[in-house]
């Protein structure tokens, strides 16, 4: 029997969900023992939560809805929002299980490999087919976590890596007509993902979808609940000055932020409240939802998320499908449960446009749907440049070879340059191909946690901001030519033809203009997102 999942591992939850044909969409697989039912959109949803705990000897290990419970168990270590520390970006401080020390980025591959591993067991078949959510914003360094560390436990099960937007998109591209464009606004625990998308007529495929436009944000629940619980902290005087304490008191005050921030989507107020675990002094405070909201306007949530939005509106409007032709903007992830961030919504759009429906559950959805056929039409999430040296100011300088926003395959050139040696008699050339990500898309503070299982936030500088918007894709192996015979300094010896291939990689095609020959023919560069 074939089966086909999509799995969504998310910040705050993950979800899988199985291909149906009867039904023409996807649904959720139970895992019973681990999943949950939460509320979201007005429906009880399936998620596990995204938290895997070990006893402190090392020999027991619990898993999602096991976890919920343990967090007040000094016998048990547990781990949370571990997959902001799958890019490296995030301080992961390995913690003692045992004999073992364990990082966060460890955690995260046990935990999605396990539950693959139960999904897997519950559909029970003898052929799979598995598709998996990244991040649009990193969505490379997903990409290589899931196939190269997951992937490799799934045994015969093929996988496929697609971005968390795109998967919404086709999740409810099962209710539009072909040619209807929607916007997707995914505002999760992690990241906030804006797409733009068209229906197409994949023909006996059924109902596929063509990206128009998509917007990333390191921006999220977890952001929210940092900020809320700060605010908490102020407002009762936890201290700063003794930083184990601290940790100690901030993580279960990051626990019952959470549960405050979920209370206020439906309530006027709520109370945030923790206990020194050693001195026993209480924190408490009230907010109320105006407080709360105010704090997001101060902070600037709600004015990042709703420049994202705007970026992706105007980047669709650019290419000829203005917000008015809209056929539906759905709201996906429990961020956007949250009353002020639907407000930013609503007044982009008509109410009646603007869908709340199945939040939890549509990315899982979605990926199923592309495991099962629904046809993807994708484009080019980033700008990919090279680097040179500018010879009057010496510093580094960044040329685009491909912008985002390119359809691909590409049959002509997406850029064609010529390349020169820098030595006398050099041999061996090439060039460095850099992703350039959006520098001011990242979130000012990061909740870290220490090697007690305590957590405090970090501020993220604009100059670590900086760093991490370009990343160099072929640091390996940045040299792909050969000139012979040796290539003279200053003096122009190849011409490097530039195109997508249909697997999202960037490929050259290389002229030897010395000799008048070609040298290289669709070589694989690097690897797109």
């Amino acid at each position: 029997m074939t089966a086909r999942i999509g799995i969504d591992f998310g910040t705050a939850n993950t979800v899988v969900a199985r291909w149906d044909e009867a039904r023409g969409r996807g649904e959720p697989v139970p895992l019973d023992g681990i999943d949950l039912t939460r509320s979201g959109g007005g429906v009880r949803q399936r998620v596990v939560p995204s938290l895997l705990a070990y006893s402190n000897t090392g020999t027991q290990r619990w898993l999602g809805a096991q976890v919920v419970d343990r967090f007040a168990d000094p016998d048990v270590t547990v781990f949370q929002s571990t997959k902001s520390n799958v890019t490296g970006r995030a301080v992961d401080i390995p913690r003692a299980v045992g004999s073992r020390r364990i990082t966060a980025r460890e955690a995260a591959t046990q935990f999605l490999g396990d539950v693959t591993a139960l999904a897997v067991l519950a559909v029970g078949a003898d052929d799979l087919e598995v598709v998996a959510t990244a991040p649009v914003e990193t969505f490379d360094t997903y990409r290589d976590w899931l196939v190269g560390e997951v992937g490799a436990g799934i045994g015969a099960a093929r996988l496929r890596v697609v971005d968390e937007a795109t998967a919404a998109a086709v999740g409810y591209s099962a209710r539009m007509s072909p040619g209807d464009v929607f916007c997707v606004f995914d505002f999760g625990a992690g990241t906030l993902d804006v797409s733009v998308v068209r229906v197409e007529d994949a023909g006996g495929a059924g109902a596929g979808v063509r990206s128009i436009a998509k917007v990333g944000l390191d921006l999220g629940g977890n952001h929210v609940d940092a900020l809320l619980a700060e605010h908490v902290a102020a407002e009762t005087g936890l201290c700063h000055g003794d930083p184990v304490t601290f940790n100690q008191v901030f993580r279960p005050l990051l626990i019952a932020a959470e549960a405050a921030k979920v209370e206020l989507t439906h309530a006027a107020r709520s109370t945030v409240a923790t206990t020194d675990p050693v001195s026993g002094r209480e924190y408490r405070t009230e907010v109320t939802r105006s407080r709360f909201e105010r704090l997001l306007r101060d902070k600037d949530v709600l004015g990042r998320a709703n420049r994202a939005l705007r970026r992706a509106l105007e980047g669709a409007a650019a290419k000829g499908y203005p917000a008015d032709g809209f056929a539906g903007v759905f709201l996906v992830g429990g961020t956007s449960l949250i009353p002020a961030v639907r407000d930013l919504v609503n007044l982009q759009f008509e109410p009646e446009l603007v869908h709340l429906d199945r939040p939890l559950e549509a990315v899982a959805a979605g990926a199923a749907g592309i495991a099962g056929g629904r046809e993807l039409h994708d484009h080019i999430q980033h700008d990919y440049a090279i680097r040179h040296v500018d010879a009057r100011t010496g510093t580094y300088e960044y040329e685009v070879l491909v912008e985002a926003g390119t359809a691909y395959p590409t049959q002509e050139p997406v850029r064609s340059i010529t390349i020169k040696a820098i030595h006398p008699a050099q041999q061996r050339m090439g060039i460095a191909v850099y992703e350039l990500a959006h520098a001011t898309s990242g979130a000012d503070l990061e909740i870290v946690f220490d090697a007690l299982g305590g957590a405090r936030t970090v501020a993220v500088t604009p100059q670590h901001r900086q760093e991490r918007s370009t990343l160099w894709l072929n640091e390996d192996s940045p040299t792909f030519l050969t000139a012979d015979p040796p290539a003279a300094a200053g003096v122009d010896r190849f011409r490097l033809d530039f195109r997508i291939d249909a697997q999202k990689r960037l490929t050259v095609s290389a002229f030897d203009l010395e000799r008048r020959t070609w040298v290289l023919a669709g070589h694989p560069v690097v690897q797109l997102a």
